[in-house]
């Protein structure tokens, strides 16, 4: 994802909606809505519309709400890079609950988009598929962008003691150029029990 300040715009938007959705009648599914009204906003006009729809569909989905998972895997083939990005997470949340959607997360591992490689990648090793999963990780660590190296250590960080196949390689980002990068691969490390801390200070 690019870091600047129509990504801030957007997400100040995405919590307009959201609060007037929450102030919606509660007799319907979610945020005042149903999951087939949450579907047909993934096609509307307004992108920040669509991205709201997106993330609705993963909390449902992360709720159990029936359908909600198939709603969520379908996304992961849309046109927009970031309604993607909002169903890999999604179903990375879910873990082994999210096995259905194995294959189209597979699909993605060689998405136009690095953030929806990373997290379809973080979504397969949370599933149990780890080989496939850490290797793209471990790709994506080396990503000429720096939003994408990020978004790699970023998740090896939340794996835990899954990423300790990717230690040599997260030990590696210490080293990297983009300051952000080198704290949460240090705090990955520290994680894994192989740094006393998580600062720069210690050795």
């Amino acid at each position: 994802m690019r870091y600047d300040d129509s990504g801030v715009r957007v997400f100040l938007q995405l919590l307009l909606l959201c609060s007037a959705a929450t102030a919606a009648t509660g007799a319907e599914a979610h945020l005042g809505k149903t999951l087939e009204q949450w579907r047909a906003q993934l096609g509307a006009d307004n992108r920040v519309e669509r991205l709201v729809a997106a993330r609705s569909l993963g909390e449902m989905a992360i709720d159990g709400q029936p359908g909600a998972l198939e709603a969520v895997t379908a996304s992961l083939d849309d046109a927009d890079s970031a309604v993607r990005y909002w169903g890999a997470v999604a179903l990375g949340e879910l873990g082994a609950k999210a096995k259905p959607a194995e294959q189209a997360l597979r699909s993605r591992l060689d998405d136009p988009a690095p953030e929806v490689q990373v997290w379809s990648a973080y979504a397969l090793v949370r599933m149990g598929d780890e080989r496939a999963g850490l290797q793209k990780l471990i790709e994506q660590l080396a990503n000429p962008e720096k939003g994408a190296r990020l978004q790699a250590v970023t998740a090896l960080d939340q794996l835990g003691e899954a990423a300790s196949p990717a230690v040599p390689e997260i030990e590696a980002a210490l080293d990297d150029e983009f300051d952000y990068v080198q704290r949460i691969a240090r705090h990955a490390l520290w994680t894994l029990g192989r740094r006393p801390c998580p600062y720069a200070e210690c050795p």
